[in-house]
């Protein structure tokens, strides 16, 4: 097993034997407490659940092998990052836009969708680190605050999509509809 990334609340192994990334997640005892009483689904669970929503929009996800509360198993994508070929595809820019744009119509919520979060294997997008996103239970995430994550996220040479986000959204640079 190889340690790959450790993060302030999850830590992510890669087992090279089986070509699987195990990532096991210890939360603060808050969020402990929310996952127990059923206020949010727990980390493992979520990944699943967000992985069958994207799924059934099109959008790619790793192939969960096991899903545990705190731990997940998936197969390696074997992909590159989004960002190293992005700005270069026209194709990935249109299914990475398509992916905003069915999160922000569906209510899919997430503070972390660069391009560094997403995979491209075989000339397709796949999305990763799905464990962060939020689905829609009693009511929908403030598009604002999406959006707002989102402009910071591509900050510099990829702010362009997010241009052409807003755009596709029919949405000014105050976020507002267009008339």
């Amino acid at each position: 097993m190889q340690l790959i990334q450790t993060g302030k609340y999850s830590r992510v192994h890669f087992d090279p034997a089986r070509d699987h990334f195990i990532k096991t997640f210890h939360p603060k005892a808050f969020d402990r407490l929310r996952y127990l009483t059923r206020i949010r689904p727990y980390p493992g669970h979520n990944f699943a659940l967000v992985a069958a929503r994207l799924e059934a929009l099109g959008i790619a996800t790793p192939r969960i092998v096991e899903t545990r509360p705190y731990r997940l198993v998936t197969d390696n994508v074997h992909g590159e990052p989004l960002r190293a070929h992005i700005l270069d595809s026209p194709n990935l820019q249109e299914q990475y836009l398509d992916a905003l744009a069915a999160f922000d119509h569906e209510g899919i919520h997430c503070r972390g969708l660069h391009t560094e979060n997403f995979l491209v294997h075989e000339g397709r997008m796949v999305a990763i680190d799905l464990d962060a996103y939020k689905l829609p239970r009693w009511r929908r995430y403030p598009r604002r605050e999406y959006l707002d994550c989102l402009s910071r996220s591509l900050a510099g040479p990829e702010y362009f999509l997010f241009e052409r986000l807003l755009e596709r959204l029919n949405l000014d640079a105050q976020y507002r509809p267009k008339s």
